[in-house]
C-alpha cells in the first residue's frame, strides 16, 4: 500500500500487530496506478483458493468500481486477504452484499473472515436495525462461507438446515439476485446459480461440525463445481 493512500485514506484499526487494514467504502478512490497490481494480488490470492482457470477480477469486471467497497488487509509480504461488499436498496429495506472474501491460507483461522463480517455490517448501518437486522446476501458453495454467515442471521433463506422457509427473504433473495446478476437464472426455491463458477473451482476439504451438514446438503443441491447458492439473511451486528 502506497505512502500516498496511507495518508489520504484512515486505517482500520486493527487488533493484530502484524496487519495493516485499510477501507475503502468507495472502491473506485483507490488510485489507478494502484488497480492494476492491486487486482493481481486479489486474483492471486482467488488462484490459491480455487482451482481458477482465468482471472475473476478483470478490468471489464473491476473491483474498483463506485458501487462496491473494498477492505484490505496487508501483511509485510504484502496483501493477504480482502473483501468486497456492496450496500443496496430493496423493496424490504437496505442490504449488504458480499461480492467476494478471500485469505491467504497460512493466514486463515485467525479471525479475518469474522472481523471483515463486522466491519460490513458496522458501514452499513445494522446496528440501526437491531430487532429486525439487515439483509445480508451472499453466493457461494462453501460450506464454511455459508455455515459462517448464517450463523450471524436470525433466518435465512435457503434453508439447509431444515429451518421453516421465510417467503419475506425469498422475495429479497429473488431481487437481491436480478439487481446483481441480470439476466442470470435464480432456480426457485432452491435458490441454486447454474455455471456461476465456470471459471473456478471450489478445493473440497474435511468439513467438521454445522459446515458439514452443509456441505451434505450443497452435495445433493448443487453437485455440479460449477453451481452456487444464493442466500440472503437477516444480520445483526
Amino acid at each position: 500500500m502506497s505512502l500516498e493512500l496511507n495518508r489520504q485514506y484512515g486505517t482500520i484499526k486493527s487488533p493484530w500487530a502484524e496487519y495493516a487494514i485499510y477501507s475503502f467504502p468507495d472502491a473506485s478512490l483507490v488510485s489507478r496506478g494502484e488497480r492494476r497490481p492491486l487486482m493481481d494480488a486479489m486474483n492471486g490470492i482467488i488462484a490459491v483458493n480455487w482451482k481458477a482457470t482465468e482471472p475473476h477480477w478483470t478490468a471489464e469486471a473491476s473491483p474498483f468500481d463506485s458501487k462496491f467497497s473494498l477492505i484490505l488487509v496487508y501483511a509485510s509480504s504484502g496483501l493477504v486477504a480482502f473483501s468486497v461488499y456492496r450496500k443496496l436498496e430493496l423493496a424490504a429495506g437496505p442490504a449488504i452484499y458480499r461480492s467476494g472474501t478471500e485469505v491467504l491460507p497460512a493466514h486463515q483461522g485467525r479471525g479475518l473472515y469474522g472481523f471483515f463480517t463486522t466491519e460490513v455490517l458496522r458501514s452499513s448501518g445494522a446496528a440501526d436495525t437491531p430487532e429486525t437486522g439487515i439483509l445480508y446476501g451472499w453466493r457461494t458453495r462453501n460450506p464454511i462461507v455459508w455455515a459462517a454467515n448464517a450463523n450471524i442471521c436470525e433466518k435465512v433463506t435457503p434453508s439447509l438446515l431444515g429451518d421453516t422457509q421465510d417467503p419475506a427473504l425469498q422475495a429479497a433473495c429473488v431481487e437481491m439476485c436480478a439487481l446483481l446478476y441480470p439476466g442470470k437464472h435464480l432456480e426457485f426455491p432452491g435458490m441454486v446459480m447454474r455455471g456461476a463458477y465456470g471459471h473456478i473451482k471450489h478445493h473440497r476439504q474435511a468439513y467438521h461440525g454445522t459446515a458439514s451438514l452443509v456441505d451434505a446438503a450443497m452435495s445433493r443441491l448443487i453437485p455440479d463445481s460449477a453451481d452456487a447458492l444464493f442466500s440472503v439473511g437477516y444480520a445483526r451486528v
